[in-house]
């Protein structure tokens, strides 16, 4: 699968470089070497400039495929994602925590 994301980037057609990507990913799951690795892939075929967000939904269910996620797995993220020092990688809660701070 990361090499078909990987060559839809290189082979497109862009229209107005830079592109603009979007990765949702389960943010209930650590980010592991293997989803760093994809994202450093991503940047390398997409350009230095290109603007990737990271949105981080919870642990999907049967009934919701895109659930709110928990601080501390954000918070998780945030650190290896700053680690990368990629000025234009951006992370995002795509479903933020319930506000009575159930998830």
């Amino acid at each position: 699968m990361t090499d078909a994301a990987i060559a839809v980037l290189e082979n497109g057609d862009w229209q107005a470089p830079p592109p603009r990507i979007v990765v949702i990913e389960d943010g209930s799951q650590p980010p592991i070497t293997e989803s760093l690795r994809f994202l450093r892939e991503l940047r390398a075929a997409a350009g230095t400039r290109a603007q990737i967000m990271l949105a981080l939904v919870g642990d999907p269910t049967d009934d919701d495929r895109l659930p709110p996620m928990r601080l501390f797995d954000f918070t998780d993220w945030q650190r290896k994602i700053d680690q990368m020092a990629d000025p234009y990688l951006r992370l995002e809660m795509l479903a933020p925590p319930d506000e009575d701070g159930d998830d």
